[in-house]
């Protein structure tokens, strides 16, 4: 009797599979509210430019996040294979990726799909836009990954991707680059291969786990807190202050103090190294940050179009 007076709650989940860490977002989509995140560096794109495959620890760790993300998401009543999830760059690029999504389908019965750097800047774009506000007629996007960034020109409403492009580039990649003592020149070859004139002179707004780590860190906030990074703004002039008179001198005992960091701490002053080329690349004067994106426009859209699909 009362079935025609409920209100079905159509709540979704979706799984972003990036080059350091695995996320999982829950939401009604409804009423738009966030269910359940959970955040794990899981480093799939770790030494993958000198071996070209994943690393046995970056997919048993993989493997485990995604086993643990299926239970919640069962917990809401969704089935593993009802799931969308995603993967990046570090799939784009591993050699013994489809034999490990094949491990993963058949031992959890979840499927994954590798999507191009179009489509990452799409549903990055699209996360954005649907969840955010006061982001003004046009936004530049910049998301920064393990092992790539995008570079996003979006049209707010109606939304358009205007203009995008894909470096590979990113905080895992520059961290063992710097390591290596190949940093400027793998930068100096990327940046000559790529035009990012598009991009040049206009506010950014920052996206994925790096970028809203710094900013918080900056803030020097020790918890993590969604609200205050979607709030911060930084000028270009804060963030290189921060970076290299700060950032760079920071011991372990330092960044175990940001507990928000966990293992990505491992990579995170690769990951500002990074971010502050790439934004004076395109002289961006100045800095506003995210906490959504891919596995929001994902989650939202409802699926994966076949041509953003590898």
């Amino acid at each position: 009797m009362l079935e025609g007076l409920l209100k079905v709650i159509k709540v979704r989940a979706s799984i972003d599979i990036g080059s350091n860490s695995t996320l999982l977002l829950i939401m009604n989509i409804e009423s738009k509210e966030i269910l359940a995140e959970e955040s794990r560096i899981t480093a799939l794109g770790k030494n993958l430019d000198q071996t070209k495959i994943f690393m046995t620890e970056s997919m048993e760790a993989t493997y485990d996040a995604l086993s643990v993300y299926r239970d919640i998401a069962e917990s809401y009543n969704i089935l593993p294979q009802e799931i969308i999830v995603t993967a990046t760059e570090a799939s784009r690029v591993a050699e013994n990726a489809k034999e490990f999504f094949k491990r993963i389908s058949d031992g959890l019965n979840i499927e994954i799909k590798t999507i191009s750097g179009e489509g990452e800047a799409y549903y990055t774009a699209l996360g954005i836009c649907s969840m955010a506000t006061s982001l003004g007629g046009e936004v530049i996007i910049l998301d920064v990954g393990g092992a790539s960034s995008e570079f996003i020109k979006v049209q707010t409403s109606p939304f358009k991707i205007l203009d995008t492009i894909s470096l590979p580039i990113g905080s895992v990649r520059s961290s063992d680059w710097i390591e290596k003592g190949t940093f400027e020149k793998e930068l100096d070859q990327i940046f000559s291969q790529n035009n990012i004139n598009e991009y040049l002179n206009t506010p950014i707004l920052g996206v994925a786990g790096t970028l809203t780590s710094l900013a918080l860190m900056n803030a020097n906030t020790l918890e993590y807190d969604a609200d205050e990074i979607n709030s911060l703004s930084l000028t270009i002039e804060n963030f290189e202050e921060f970076v290299k008179e700060k950032l760079m001198k920071f011991s372990e005992d330092d960044l175990e103090k940001f507990t928000y960091l966990g293992k990505r701490a491992a990579t995170i002053k690769g990951g500002g190294i990074c971010c502050l080329e790439l934004l004076s690349r395109v002289s961006c004067p100045s800095l506003m940050f995210s906490t959504f994106g891919l596995r929001y426009g994902t989650l939202l859209s409802g699926g994966i179009d076949e041509l953003y699909l590898l």
